[in-house]
């Protein structure tokens, strides 16, 4: 009886598991297809969906734990807030370079913010009363800094978003599978009884070895359009494993403040829409606190 229960549930956990990496891999072909057609504008209406979406589930999260958000405003401001900054970076504003050490003042705020919140495990009052504004500051404002990128350096700030977002997805499947096979020390057990501190240093390291292929490659074939001028030619994969600690690091502290949101709420996942994964915010959770990093890297230590 034991071997037949046992067998179910390895059944189970291997099930789930294969719909994440076929989720996974969809998604990737997503990314690099709506990169390879759509360009520069593909690139920045891919990030407002994916940021709308992700609202609109912490919205019904806020309402679980307590909020009370103003839904159609919230969504209505999000939506515009990331393609507003692309634009007005894009346009060469000189306002909106100015403001660039600001945002990154706000945004540190969010993340010593995030931080508090898993120190604490509660959700304080005025949060829930200010869920509208915590909404939007929290997803579209920081999502916003992959669309500065994009607006500031044309295609090649997509190249940046794109390694941004494969060193820190590489460290959710890195401690995905080093924690299932050797995970022994709980890393966050009130928060994420599933995360482990071997998981950390396997997605730490897988991150490191995805950062160092992608720009390989990216070298390789040719794929950044950068004059002579720059200091890019001094990215190299090394420097790419180097730079992928820091945003290995938030990629777990931005997922764990996820989790915060979402047991507070009662909720397992944010949403279902995803295969193995859960919803949008689910798959952008580890991006979140890590876009203000890579973008600071990208534009303080490797140009």
């Amino acid at each position: 009886m034991k071997m037949l229960l046992l067998k179910v549930t390895m059944f189970f956990v291997m099930h789930s598991f294969a719909r994440r990496c076929v989720s996974t891999l969809a998604l990737f072909a997503l990314l690099f297809c709506t990169i390879y057609f759509g360009g520069i504008y593909g690139a920045v209406a891919l990030m407002t969906l994916v940021s709308s979406l992700a609202l609109l589930e912490f919205y019904r999260l806020a309402a679980h734990f307590g909020g009370k958000p103003r839904i159609i405003l919230g969504l209505g401001l999000g939506t515009m807030l990331v393609p507003f900054l692309f634009w007005a970076t894009q346009s060469g504003n000189a306002d909106t370079e100015k403001s660039i050490p600001a945002l990154l003042g706000v945004a540190g705020a969010i993340v010593l913010f995030g931080f508090y919140l898993m120190a604490r495990q509660k959700i304080p009052a005025w949060t829930k009363g200010l869920s509208t504004v915590v909404g939007l500051l929290y997803i579209p404002f920081m999502v916003s800094f992959y669309a500065l990128l994009a607006g500031m350096h044309g295609m090649n700030g997509v190249l940046f978003c794109v390694w941004i977002i494969i060193a820190a997805k590489f460290t959710d499947i890195g401690g995905l599978v080093i924690g299932c096979s050797f995970g022994k020390h709980k890393l966050a057990p009130n928060i994420s009884p599933k995360k482990t501190w071997e998981g950390a240093i396997g997605g730490l390291i897988f991150s490191m070895i995805g950062s160092a292929a992608l720009v390989w490659v990216f070298n390789y074939f040719g794929a950044w359009n950068f004059s002579v001028a720059t200091l890019f030619k001094e990215f190299s994969p090394l420097m790419a494993a180097l730079c992928a600690i820091p945003i290995s690091a938030m990629s777990i502290v931005s997922d764990l403040v996820e989790s915060v949101f979402k047991r507070q709420a009662g909720d397992k996942d944010s949403g279902a829409t995803i295969p193995g994964i859960g919803g949008a915010l689910d798959l952008l959770d580890s991006l979140i606190f890590v876009a203000p990093v890579g973008y600071a890297l990208v534009q303080y230590v490797i140009l």
